[in-house]
């Protein structure tokens, strides 16, 4: 478990803290991390709304370190599927995830990425304030676009579920190869066979033939 120490801002917080993450660890959390969340909700609101001063201050990030040590602490397996090993462009069965699925940051919420420093979606056109797919000329300069974080000690078929699941992939499983790094040459993987850095680059191919599979 990972703590959110509250109201970091209070003159006697300092002290608090260090005596929490002194005891650490105890009944379940293991990390702990001082935020305000007063602070970090004014960023918010003036991002949304667009009154934002660019010479303001740097953006607080304590929500951030807490959702990062949270993460840390069980730390996902990073998959990224790919229809073409060559080039590593994205899956055609992710392109509406990628540009209209209700998960994507608002034009607020890019406002607070761009704000903090962050990197912004792929997809997103800047002069447009919309997600936009790249045009065919531009869609192969685009490499590993889409990311699945799966639980430690998924294999092989889990992607393929999960990839069917969400619509990126249909028929049943035939083969597949993976890779650890751009570049890496690709060898053929079981379907049992666990994912980790060593295969995170993967291409599955299923007997339901689309316009990538051809």
């Amino acid at each position: 478990m990972a703590l959110a120490l509250n109201k970091y801002d209070l003159p006697t917080s300092e002290r608090h803290v260090h005596e929490v993450q002194e005891a650490l660890p105890i009944h379940g959390a293991h990390v702990a991390t001082p935020l305000t969340a007063k602070s970090e909700m004014n960023f918010v609101r003036q991002n949304l709304t667009g009154k934002r001063d660019e010479k303001e201050s740097k953006a607080p990030s304590g929500v951030w370190r807490c959702l990062t040590s949270a993460v840390k602490l069980c730390e996902p397996v990073l998959v990224f599927p790919v229809s073409d090993m060559s080039n590593y462009a994205p899956l055609p069965g992710l392109n509406e995830r990628a540009i209209g699925h209700a998960s994507l940051p608002s034009l607020g919420m890019i406002r607070c990425i761009n704000g903090s420093g962050g990197t912004l979606p792929t997809c997103w056109n800047a002069p447009q304030a919309a997600y936009v797919l790249p045009s065919k000329d531009q869609v192969t300069k685009i490499k590993l676009r889409d990311v699945i974080p799966m639980k430690p000690g998924s294999t092989v078929a889990d992607v393929f579920l999960a990839l069917k699941n969400i619509g990126a992939l249909s028929g049943e499983f035939v083969c597949a190869e993976a890779a650890g790094n751009i570049g890496e040459k690709p060898k053929p993987i079981p379907k049992s066979q666990v994912l980790g850095r060593h295969n995170r680059i993967i291409k599955i191919m299923t007997n339901k033939r689309t316009a990538w599979q051809s």
